[in-house]
């Protein structure tokens, strides 16, 4: 509701706006849109071991991670670029870790409760149920990268643009 400039107070204005920028795309060629591609089962299997050895998911022999949980631009060995989209291509990894983290939660309290049942270790759970929950995201987090950037090459396979040939120093 606009009111007259006789009857508006010049101190209880609001303050101009700034226009929003959105967000930066990523660079051209910088995203993988190659068609869906449903793997065997042997295929998901191999994929899955190399994530456990948080290995790159398209050759098995380089590393996908530098220091804990940071992902490297491209793998050292086949030059495999890991970050297939935009900047926030890992959010999806940090929600499934939390996911996961919290169902263990879950599941551990649950399996305490019936197996204890009726002498419940209630003093234990208060104090050792928060310092998992708190740690568990934590520790699992560089496995969630990995099985994030994993399960996405099983279903949307490495197309010839997201490799380039590593630089060896």
């Amino acid at each position: 509701m606009r009111y007259p400039p006789e009857l508006q107070d010049p101190d209880r204005q609001p303050p101009p706006r700034t226009p929003v920028t959105p967000p930066a795309m990523p660079a051209a060629g910088a995203t993988t849109e190659s068609a869906l591609a449903f793997p065997s089962f042997r295929q998901l299997f191999t994929l899955m071991g190399r994530a456990l050895r948080l290995r790159c998911p398209h050759c098995g022999l380089g590393s996908v991670l530098r220091g804990y949980a940071t992902v490297n631009d491209r793998c050292t060995h086949c030059g495999f670029r890991f970050t297939r989209s935009s900047d926030s291509y890992f959010s999806g990894a940090m929600l499934t870790n939390l996911a996961v983290a919290e169902g263990l939660f879950a599941v551990i309290f649950a399996t305490v409760l019936v197996v204890s049942w009726p002498n419940v270790p209630w003093d234990t759970l208060t104090w050792l149920m928060p310092l998992g929950v708190a740690l568990a995201p934590i520790i699992l987090l560089p496995f969630a990268k990995v099985a994030w950037l994993t399960f996405d090459v099983a279903f949307r396979p490495v197309t010839p643009d997201e490799i380039e040939a590593p630089t060896r120093t």
